[in-house]
């Protein structure tokens, strides 16, 4: 599987640079940063949530487990949980289960941005498979998701 044409037509269209990488088959977040010879800093994991408003995304640097609490206040939410594949599973048009971009705002998902991710030049992510991760200017990333920047990476 390569990169959805929705996602690769709707970068193309937005006018930004970004890359695609092909890596060795892995599939946790540490595993693909590994095998796509980015540090762990710059390589974004995607964690999906579920809480009374639905889904929502937060992206965190491979290195972090989510604050759930911190989560749970930004999203005024006690009862957001992180979600399991099953409540996500057809969210992903195109993608592999648990390799979904970072792109929540291609699929109707909010997207929350870790502070640290920010501090990079580029944050490089999942492309929808195992196999394949982008690569794109944090700058650009932000424009394009409208993230919510947040502190809740957990556990350095």
């Amino acid at each position: 599987m390569t990169v959805p044409a929705r996602m690769r037509e709707w970068l193309d269209q937005q006018k930004v640079k970004y890359e695609v990488l092909t890596h060795m088959e892995a599939y946790t977040a540490q595993e693909v940063a590994g095998a796509a010879h980015i540090p762990g800093r710059a390589f974004a994991k995607v964690v999906m949530l579920k809480g009374q408003r639905g889904l929502v995304m937060a992206v965190l640097p491979a290195k972090c487990r989510v604050d759930l609490r911190r989560m749970q206040q930004f999203l005024r939410d006690d009862t957001a949980v992180l979600a399991e594949e099953a409540d996500f599973t057809g969210a992903f048009a195109g993608c592999e289960i648990g390799a979904m971009p970072a792109f929540g705002n291609l699929y109707g998902i909010p997207v929350y941005l870790d502070q640290d991710l920010i501090r990079q030049e580029t944050l490089a992510f999942p492309a929808g498979s195992h196999h394949e991760v982008i690569r794109i200017a944090s700058r650009d990333f932000l424009k394009l998701t409208r993230a919510q920047v947040q502190e809740f990476c957990e556990g350095e």
